[in-house]
């Protein structure tokens, strides 16, 4: 259980201050930001739900990093090296030329360079270092901290070197002692791979223009943008790798020397490695800059190479020139990309072991793909993502001709496995085939893990986390420190890519045909194109077949992570190349169809027969207000009992507007009653259905008084404790409830007979009270508990305190409202939870369930009338200690978020804490529904 062992000494393993989950790109805002906060019905009644249905595991905190220091030395071309020779009179330095450290005590360059024109001195010096690399004069003192010199004490010629047509124009000159690796010299790494498939590259050379520097004129290093063309366009001057200058550059220019280098930098660890690829040989003539420039490929000298290595007898060997040792030999002095850094949130580990543990405990969502042993057609290349907790997403292709069994989490140590149930592939998926490559899974159980939620808007982020497989050790940020850790094994990489306009896919692929390549058939309307102008390390990331393409996306007051489609084609994530993904939002009908259950399937594709409404609350209508109803119909807004369509509306299966959160429904004018005898009015049921308006002025007042003091107005204004006079006159409170008018008090009946007897006093708005804060402490006359109430089950765990007057509302003690909607619960609410020491008052988010869920997760009890089950708030990143325990009767409320800045939002009694296990962060929290109740409290209130 790695993750638990990393969960303590996160701060070492991470450059985050915080231990806030695995390192993702910042939340995008696609525009529902604002969305009011979502409502639940009893049972799932819509494909997009995800957001409502797991709202507990939403991320909370979006933690970016500070601000880098600025690195105290060069590093852009730490391997750059000046060759020079000592002339006399005098021993000044001439530097003839440019050479590339490839070895902590060996420099490449061209033959040319060690073999001089005049006498036969050969180069005796190599400088190394910064960027000022060419002086004519001493080093300085700002120089010498990063400016190192050695003497030459070999020289390895290529062969075949042929000095008058340069042919095999490369050699290696070995140093008189080793160099120190740090941040401003460092070793290049060699592509020694056959094919060359960076189009962008760059020039590294001497400039043409001079920089004064502390009096001295130096010739400065300068990388200039090339790209790669084809070979016939540079063939009436070379035969190498042929490129072409950038026209968006100013004139300045390198001097086009003989043996300037070709390089690319590649990403890995969040910082780049300069990669040699060639050696110029030659360019174009005319104009002070050449545009074009024939490099010789190292590659081609690459058992030359390890030849010369072992004659100036180093310890490299061939596999210590392969990209990847190279790039974590060095990774620890390499400049970091921090524009990659910057746009994260959450821990970007250290260390290999912060990889691998962020794998375990995080990506539980994304699953390997299980057959039995033998069977035929078994694919080891594919994973599915769930988007619910027994239903998961991959491509058709991964399923078929031969269905998996089982799904298995990819874990080092503890792999655990889930049997399959059934498994929908597309109808019109045909093999071979690009299109409709999408099928569902379903498990035989639900299991405990954080989905990705199905995007199925048009939209999408500019940037998203592209899933794919690559080796651990690439996938930390070092730094400056190096890891000790040289393990391999590949886990899941999530570089973040850009999201492409379908042309640059288009032409990619259009570009594979011309080559005879063979191109599926992908296509605008059912695939997205990503990718990105960095090129990794090899083994860095590479495709993973239906693997999620995701970002968190902030929605309902969270951060939400949502799947926008399932990789499918592209070598490296969309770096350096484009990936393409199977897009989710165009199959939403399908996997709307296959996901949902029979009947809320009918529901979606129009049918009305035996179907629930979909009620619709709009906190911001009112009594009398104008409104449009679910048909698109003009009306006002009206209790229940005076729309004569209320039955037809509830009944059809569309789509109800509710007016605030009660009984108060949009009805169209034609539908209002008129002229009919009225009914008694409940003046009971008038307070209680007023609340938000019958208190509003003391709301307002109480806003102006929290902006004077704090302290003397943040107290809990509706929260009442419930007291029982002990012996030697102590007055014990050990639960709460919640005053809903003026002398009535809701809580659970098993608080009301917690002691063996009725509650004799009532403690109102103490709760979090200041020096001033006049909360009341008035005598409780009366307890009804329900009549039909079983203290062995809980079953109608309910009561009401009445006082024995009623108090006066002022801003620190109210009543607040009473949440009446029998249909739907808000997705988030928070639980009040009273104790004995300080602090007196904790708050926990909790969220409600669906019915079926919960009975589900109950197992062998058995969900009572009256009552809804929640679960404790889990967002996903954050680790959660302990497990609270909550005593029966503590409050459940929601706060009604207005628009109005200058007034105390309303708060509505949603549910009260009944009895449930407190031993793990999922155990079941049994609540009393009090919407359930309503009718009850209104005939029980006299």
């Amino acid at each position: 259980m790695m993750w638990l062992k990393l969960a303590v000494p996160c701060l070492l393993l991470s450059i985050s201050p915080f231990c806030d989950g695995y390192s993702t790109l910042f939340p995008a805002d696609l525009g529902l930001a604002e969305e009011d906060v979502p409502f639940m019905p009893r049972e799932r009644d819509e494909f997009d739900d995800c957001h409502i249905h797991y709202a507990r595991y939403a991320r909370t905190e979006a933690e970016s990093l500070d601000p880098f220091e600025p690195y105290p030395e060069p590093r852009e071309n730490s391997h750059v090296a000046a060759i020079g020779v000592t002339r006399k009179p005098g021993n000044t330095i001439e530097w003839l030329c440019m050479g590339t450290l490839i070895w902590e005590n060996v420099v490449l360059t061209t033959a040319h360079c060690t073999v001089l024109e005049e006498g036969n001195a050969n180069p005796d010096v190599v400088r190394l270092g910064g960027g000022y690399y060419f002086p004519d004069s001493a080093i300085t003192a700002a120089d010498s901290e990063h400016v190192i010199e050695r003497k030459v004490s070999a020289i390895v010629r290529h062969p075949e070197f042929d000095p008058i047509t340069g042919a095999n124009d490369i050699a290696v000159v070995k140093l008189d002692e080793l160099v120190r690796v740090n941040p401003s010299v460092a070793p290049v790494c060699l592509w020694l791979y056959t094919e060359i498939p960076f189009s962008r590259m760059e020039s590294v050379g001497r400039s043409r223009l001079q920089a004064v520097r502390n009096g001295s004129p130096k010739a400065e290093i300068i990388n200039e943008v090339y790209f790669q063309r084809n070979k016939n366009k540079c063939a009436s001057f070379g035969t190498g790798v042929c490129m072409e200058r950038n026209r968006t550059i100013a004139n300045e220019c390198s001097t086009a020397a003989r043996g300037d280098i070709l390089q690319r930098r590649l990403v890995h660890n969040f910082a780049t490695s300069p990669f040699l690829i060639g050696l110029l040989t030659s360019h174009s003539t005319g104009g002070q800059c050449p545009t074009l420039r024939s490099y010789a490929p190292v590659n081609q000298y690459r058992d030359w190479l390890i030849e010369a290595m072992q004659q100036l007898e180093t310890l490299a060997t061939r596999s210590s020139f392969h990209p990847v040792a190279c790039a974590l030999r060095y990774a620890h002095v390499r400049p970091r990309v921090e524009g990659l850094l910057y746009e994260r949130i959450g821990d970007v580990p250290r260390f290999a072991a912060g990889v691998q543990g962020d794998e375990s405990r995080y990506m539980t969502y994304i699953v390997q793909l299980a057959w039995p042993q033998g069977s035929a057609n078994a694919r080891n290349d594919c994973v599915a993502t769930y988007v619910d907790q027994r239903t998961l997403l991959t491509l058709a292709e991964c399923v078929l001709p031969t269905s998996p069994t089982s799904v298995r989490t990819k874990d080092r140590y503890r792999s655990e496995s889930f049997e399959i149930a059934d498994v929908v592939a597309h109808p019109k998926y045909s093999p071979g085939s690009s299109r409709n490559n999408i099928a569902v899974i379903k498990l035989k159980s639900r299991v405990e893990v954080v989905p990705a939620c199905p995007w199925l808007l048009p939209t999408l982020p500019d940037r998203v986390d592209y899933t794919g497989i690559g080796r651990m050790n690439l996938q930390n940020f070092l730094g400056d420190t190096q890891d000790p850790s040289s393990e391999s094994i590949p886990s899941f990489a999530m570089p973040a890519v850009t999201t492409q306009p379908w042309q640059l896919c288009g032409n990619f692929l259009a570009n594979l045909a011309a080559r005879n390549q063979s191109v599926p058939e992908f296509t605008e309307d059912e695939h997205l194109c990503f990718g990105d102008e960095q090129w990794q390390v090899p083994d860095g990331c590479s495709l993973l077949k239906g693997a999620p393409v995701m970002r968190y996306i902030v929605r309902s007051g969270g951060f939400v992570k949502y799947l926008f489609g399932l990789s499918l084609a592209g070598k490296f994530c969309g770096l350096g190349l484009p990936s393409v993904a199977v897009a989710i939002a165009p199959h939403a009908d399908w996997l709307r169809s296959v996901i949902l259950n029979p009947a809320s399937s009918a529901l979606q594709a129009g049918s009305t027969k035996g179907s629930s409404p979909l009620i619709f609350i709009n906190p911001d209508l009112k009594r009398s207000d104008e409104c449009t109803d679910g048909r698109g119909s003009l009306g006002i807004c009206v209790p229940h009992e005076e729309c004569t369509s209320t039955r037809e509306q509830l009944g059809s299966g569309g789509r109800v507007t509710l007016c605030t959160n009660g009984s108060i429904i949009c009805c169209a004018w034609g539908d209002i009653a008129r002229g009919q005898p009225s009914q008694p009015v409940n003046p009971v049921q008038v307070e209680l259905d007023s609340c938000e308006e019958r208190y509003q002025a003391v709301r307002e007042e109480r806003f102006l008084g929290l902006q004077e003091s704090e302290d003397d107005y943040g107290n809990l204004a509706s929260v009442a404790e419930i007291g029982w006079v002990m012996s030697g006159g102590k007055i014990s409170f050990p639960c709460s409830g919640f005053l809903i008018t003026l002398r009535t008090i809701v809580t659970t009946a098993r608080c009301a007979e917690s002691n063996g007897r009725k509650p004799t006093v009532a403690r109102i708005g103490s709760v979090g009270a200041g020096q001033r804060t006049n909360y009341l402490l008035p005598p409780i006359r009366k307890v009804t508990v329900h009549d039909d109430y079983d203290e062995t089950n809980g079953l109608h765990n309910i009561a009401l305190i009445t006082l024995a007057e009623p108090i006066t509302a002022t801003p620190f003690v109210f009543p607040s409202c009473l949440w009446k909607n029998q249909t739907h619960l808000p997705a988030g609410a928070i639980l009040l939870s009273l104790g004995d020491n300080e602090p007196r008052i904790t708050t926990h988010s909790v969220h409600p369930m669906y019915y079926s869920e919960c009975r589900e997760r109950l197992e062998d009890s058995e969900l009572l009338d009256g009552q809804i089950c929640m679960l404790r708030a889990a967002p996903e990143t954050k680790f959660i200690v302990s497990t609270p325990c909550f005593t029966t009767g503590s409050i459940i409320m929601w706060e009604n978020t207005t628009a109005n800045p200058e007034i105390i939002d309303a708060q509505h009694l949603v549910a009260l804490h009944s009895h449930g296990d407190c031993r793990e962060n999922d155990d079941v929290l049994l609540t009393i529904r009090v919407s359930d109740y309503y009718d009850w409290i209104v005939s029980n209130i006299k």
